[in-house]
């Protein structure tokens, strides 16, 4: 089962930008091969920019990430690492 780490706000133009930017950060994973999730929340409808507490795929973002997003909403991507513990090095030891 995969799990969200390494949860960060990007500011970017496009989806691509947000994550270009977001693996340049050279953020250490335990998975070698980690998926990327990239999400705005300016389009998901459920998301509600004045609430102090959201959820955004598989995460749960709280008043400091909000006021993040809130400096730039229209331009803000929520990108995190999805990793599997069957692939972190220990668990083929």
């Amino acid at each position: 089962m995969q799990h969200p780490t390494n949860t960060r706000i990007i500011i970017a133009d496009s989806p691509e930008e947000a994550k270009e930017k977001y693996l340049q950060l050279g953020i250490k994973t335990k998975d070698p091969n980690p998926g990327v999730e990239c999400l705005k929340p300016m389009e998901d409808e459920e998301f509600d920019v004045d609430s102090d507490i959201n959820l955004i795929g598989e995460v749960s973002v709280g008043p400091s990430i909000m006021e993040e997003i809130r400096k730039d909403f229209p331009r803000a991507y929520v990108l995190y690492f999805l990793e599997d513990p069957n692939n972190f090095p220990e668990s083929h030891a």
